[in-house]
Formats: structure tokens, sequence, C-alpha cells
């Protein structure tokens, strides 16, 4: 008597069906606020790939824990500016929240989603040779071997990397902004070092622009941040009250970078 065939393991989800799942599940959490319970009944912060649908899945939940409604306004000030597209992420997001597949759908989109995550971050992944893995990936890429990629793993070591050259940007321009509170709200206590942290802060920044121009689009949003974070150190570095600086950025980008800040003080200056 033959043997019936061993059927196969479903195939795991490609790269572009992971993305289109999330970008599905996160048009529903926003089109039907109510839904969030069951989507996150299944999903974990973790298991989301793309950092803004991660961004919006974290938000609603914080709103849905609060007890406030979960509204494309009320999620957009804790989520990324720009979408994976490079465009503004609301617009991107309405756009998700306009056309969305059948609530019914939500399980099947979430489970999915998990199960691809746990092919991800399985025991395999976590034992792996970070070094060895990049070098088999870069080879596999340069041959053309695709079938060969792992396309998941490998699109979120890319996105890191973009994130990494973000980061730096607002770094520099958070100790710039630190320093120029500093130096506006104390000018009796100016020193050299403060003079120089605004000079290599604004240099860390030029360079982090002039190698990555792209990034000019995201710089309203990266001030924005640096600033909330800048007025906190400069409030805990001058033992000044937080309430005496601007609730937001009184610099325009280039007087940040190009104001002059002599030193020593001119004459007349403390």
């Amino acid at each position: 008597m033959a043997l019936a065939p061993k059927a196969r393991p479903p195939a795991p989800p490609t790269l572009n069906e992971v993305f289109e799942a999330e970008q599905q599940l996160v048009g529903l959490i926003l089109a039907e606020p109510t839904i969030y319970g069951r989507i996150a009944a299944i999903l974990r912060d973790d298991d989301w790939t793309e950092n803004l649908h991660r961004g919006v899945f974290e938000a609603a939940g914080r709103l849905a824990r609060e007890g406030r409604p979960i509204r494309l306004e009320a999620v957009l000030p804790h989520v990324s500016d720009v979408a994976p597209d490079g465009g503004p992420a609301d617009l991107y997001l309405a756009a998700l929240a306009a056309k969305v597949p059948a609530p019914a759908r939500a399980e099947p989109l979430a489970h999915r989603l998990a199960e691809a995550a746990h092919a991800r971050t399985g025991p395999d992944h976590l034992d792996r040779d970070l070094y060895a893995w990049a070098y088999e990936q870069a080879q596999a890429l340069r041959r053309g071997q695709f079938t060969a990629l792992d396309a998941l793993n490998l699109a979120e070591e890319i996105e890191d990397l973009g994130g990494e050259i973000y980061n730096r940007m607002e770094s520099a321009l958070r100790i710039t902004l630190m320093h120029l509170l500093k130096w506006d709200h104390q000018p009796e206590k100016r020193t050299r070092s403060w003079h120089l942290s605004i000079r290599n802060g604004r240099l860390d920044a030029e360079d982090v622009l002039g190698r990555h121009p792209s990034l000019q689009r995201r710089l309203p949003g990266a001030l924005a941040k640096a600033y909330r974070r800048a007025r906190i150190d400069a409030a805990g570095e001058t033992g000044l009250d937080e309430d005496l600086f601007p609730a937001e950025c009184p610099y325009s980008f280039e007087a940040i970078m190009t104001r002059p800040v002599p030193w020593p003080p001119e004459s007349g200056e403390s």
C-alpha cells in the first residue's frame, strides 16, 4: 500500500506579505479601535517589523490602558513622523485607516505576523553568530542568491542602521540645544566648555546631514524631539526650574547652527 505523501509545512510569509499584513492591522487599529484588544491578545510589541507600525501598536496600547480613545490624532505625537516610504506619517496612516479589510480578518492577520515573528526570533536566531550571518547575507546578495536571504531579519538590520544614523543627528542637535539654553539662561556662568560643546555639536550635526542629506526632511521632527530632551537636561545642569525654559524650541535651525557664541565673551558681556 502506497504511503500518502508527507505534507509540507506552510512556507513562511515573505517580507512583502508581512509588511502588507502590518499595514492592514494598523489600518484596522486606527479605523476600528475596539479591534485593538483582539490583536493585542495575539501580538507583542516586538512582533512588528516596521518602526512606525510598531509605534502605532504601542501607542494604541498606551491609550487603551489610560482609557482614552484610539484615534489618529492621539497616536501621532507618539510615533515617528516619517512613513516607510519617506513621506509624512500622518498622510500614510490616514490612508491605511481609510482602506481596511473586514474586521474578521484581524485575528488571521495577527496570527500570520506572530508566526513570522516566531520564525524570525526563534532559538536559531538567538544563537546566531551575527558576524557570520552578515557575511553570509552579503555573499548571497553579491551572487544574486535571493532565495537564500534571511529577508525579514536583513530588513530589520538595515532599518536599525538607518535608525542609528538618525539618532546621531538627534543627539548632536540635543547637545547643541542644551548648551544654547544654558548659554542664554545663565550668561554669568558661560564657560569655554559650553562654547566648545556648541561648536562640536554643530559640527557633528553638519557631518551627519552632509553624509546623509535625505535626513533634511526629518529635521522638524528631530528638532522637536531633541529640544524636549535638551530642555530637561538644561534644567538639570543649571538647577533652574524647567518651566523657565520655553515649552517649544525658540531657535530656528539656522540659529542653532550658526548663531555666534563668542568666546572669550565680547566687550559688555559677562
